[in-house]
């Protein structure tokens, strides 16, 4: 029996809620793109917290959950035997060598200088083959002991949430940015349970500006995520470490002297690593995780403290229970089995080594202290908190977001005044004496990448060419009948779109109405008086016509301004499918045009 053909479903009413919805849906994208729709925004940026804490409470748990297979507790390497000690890290980079060569060259890189390439160079799209690979990758590194920290995975990740949810939603690239920001802070609030440090590092590190409309969405993702965190883990701080605050201002020289030396090895942390990092794009990665892996074992058979993130070291330094020769034997340590794993291409961070070896630093100063004051000074462990504000200001180049990450990390208001001077003098010495920038700007530089933006291109990447086009424009045919024509200009559009045989033009509409309104010249070209009786040829009538090429409507005015400069075009025609695969044509789909004009008057008014 043959089944009956069920009816069209779709009605007028269907036909018409669908418009509206469109319409509805425009109109905040429009608001996006001009950083209008701060509501949404807000939205957007508390999903994006939520769902980028859980990726991260999800790395953690696979980052240390096994471990309590081989290890009494977390972080305690050093009760391995020295076989172990040796073999976990070698055996560790192996099978990561193995995982990064599998895997395709655009796929390999990870952690916080692929998020800066990506938001800087690729308009914030983060390829998710990447991210899946720092989850595992970075699980693995930590796993296996490499001298790494958590949070150089964790921002990726986070990165990756927020360029994800805001690609499946098809935004516009200039709020693809802050959602990638806002990812990063609450990446870094559910790491560490740190939400204030997570929203300046966002804007200090990965944004590299301050605004109010930037602000707000990161600060809620960052609540968002350290909420989640801590639900997961619980509300503690994550070092239990008792008050402290100087004790004389008889200290402030000794502290001085401690940051010239954490501004000195900063330095030179960076130096090295314009190096190494180099070496990612000429050797494989199994022979580079090797090396690093072999390098880590081996210092590891003496100085078991630098295997894994070492916060459990990290807290035996703050409460003063570690001697200057075993501080000192660290940072040695350290410092040389870090550099090598992050130059290399281990994916993980540098933040927590940072603090580490700050706290080092700081904690040998603190015992120097109260040899030569005496009683009267502070502990050991205020001065290693101040040694940790130093160090991960002067290499991360992120002074407001060290000094804020460790009054989170302690809770101790105390040591903000010894950190802020120090924090000054070790970024100093880093930057001005030995002319490094931060870790991960050097690092971008040393990949043949471009790091930081001009205050032009900030500015211009902050705004899509969806708020700014000429929108009153229309799309017509080369030829026209003067009817045609004279109906076309009744409708005052600013331009004329027309396709042609070759590349699309753009015409003015007033020269097309100047055209209908002469009269004949004696000595016109016979070709255009029978276009006057007959069509017209919009391409060879008088006027001022500008070469066109499309932009896809998610574009910022850095895109346009730099697809001008690259196709030599007049201005540019704004499509909504052109990010889909469309080439671009000109139909009823284009919304608007670019000219050089919008953009120069944006970014001087």
């Amino acid at each position: 029996m043959r089944r009956r053909k069920q009816p069209d479903s779709s009605s007028p009413f269907q036909t018409q809620r669908s418009r509206r919805h469109a319409r509805w849906l425009e109109r905040l994208q429009l608001q996006l793109s001009s950083q209008q729709a701060l509501s949404l925004l807000v939205l957007l940026a508390l999903v994006i917290g939520i769902c980028a804490g859980l990726v991260v409470i999800g790395f953690r748990q696979l980052s240390e959950g096994p471990a309590i297979l081989f290890l009494p507790k977390l972080d305690d390497f050093e009760s391995l035997p020295s076989s172990w000690r040796f073999g976990l890290p070698v055996a560790g980079a192996l099978v990561l060598g193995l995982l990064f060569h599998w895997m395709a060259p655009s796929g390999r890189p990870t952690g916080v200088v692929h998020v800066l390439d990506r938001l800087h160079n690729h308009q914030g799209k983060m390829p998710m083959k990447n991210a899946v690979l720092q989850f595992f990758g970075g699980s693995l590194a930590l796993l296996s002991g490499q001298s790494i920290g958590r949070e150089g995975p964790s921002v990726h990740l986070g990165a990756a949430t927020g360029s994800w949810v805001a690609h499946r939603l098809r935004l516009p690239h200039n709020s693809v940015r802050t959602l990638l920001a806002c990812g990063v802070a609450a990446a870094i609030a559910a790491s560490f349970n740190t939400p204030l440090a997570g929203v300046i590092f966002a804007m200090e590190v990965v944004m590299l500006e301050y605004t109010i409309t930037g602000f707000l969405p990161v600060m809620i993702a960052a609540v968002s995520g350290s909420a989640a965190t801590r639900l997961a883990f619980g509300h503690q701080a994550a070092f239990q470490v008792p008050a402290s605050q100087l004790e004389s201002l008889a200290e402030l020289p000794i502290l001085f002297v401690c940051a010239l030396v954490i501004g000195a090895l900063a330095a030179l942390f960076i130096i090295s690593q314009r190096f190494l990092v180099p070496l990612q794009q000429k050797h494989s990665p199994l022979l580079r995780f090797a090396v690093a892996g072999t390098a880590t074992g081996v210092l590891a058979l003496w100085i078991p403290e630098i295997l894994g993130t070492g916060y459990d070291t990290l807290e035996l330094t703050m409460l003063g229970q570690l001697g200057i020769a075993s501080l000192a034997a660290i940072v040695l340590a350290k410092l040389v089995a870090t550099a090598l794993a992050t130059g290399l291409g281990i994916p993980g961070g540098v933040i927590g080594p940072s603090l580490i070896l700050g706290a080092c630093i700081g904690g040998a100063a603190g015992h120097l202290a109260n040899y030569w004051l005496g009683a009267a000074t502070a502990s050991p462990g205020l001065y290693a908190m101040v040694g940790m504000a130093a160090m991960m200001a002067a290499l991360l180049n992120a002074p407001l977001a060290a000094l804020l990450a460790i009054l989170e990390l302690t809770y101790n208001p105390n040591v903000l005044f010894p950190a802020m001077m120090s924090i000054v003098v070790a970024s100093l010495v880093s930057r001005q004496m030995f002319a490094t920038e931060g870790i991960y700007q050097e690092s971008l530089r040393a990949l043949g990448k471009s790091g930081t933006p001009s205050w032009r291109a900030q500015m211009l990447s902050r705004v899509g060419v969806a708020s700014v086009m000429e929108r009153a424009i229309a799309v017509t045919p080369q030829l026209l009948e003067r009817a045609q024509a004279e109906r076309l200009i009744e409708l005052q559009p600013a331009w004329l779109l027309v396709g042609g045989d070759d590349t699309p033009q753009a015409l003015r509409t007033a020269d097309l109405a100047n055209f209908l309104q002469r009269p004949p010249k004696e000595g016109e070209p016979e070709a255009l008086e029978e276009n006057r009786e007959e069509k017209i040829d919009l391409l060879r009538l008088p006027g001022e016509r500008l070469q066109l090429a499309p932009l896809s409507w998610r574009a910022t005015l850095l895109e346009a301004q730099q697809l001008l400069e690259q196709r030599g075009a007049g201005a540019l025609y704004i499509g909504r499918d052109y990010d889909q695969g469309n080439p671009g044509v000109l139909n009823s789909d284009v919304a608007g045009i670019i000219l050089p004009q919008h953009i120069e008057h944006y970014y001087r008014q």
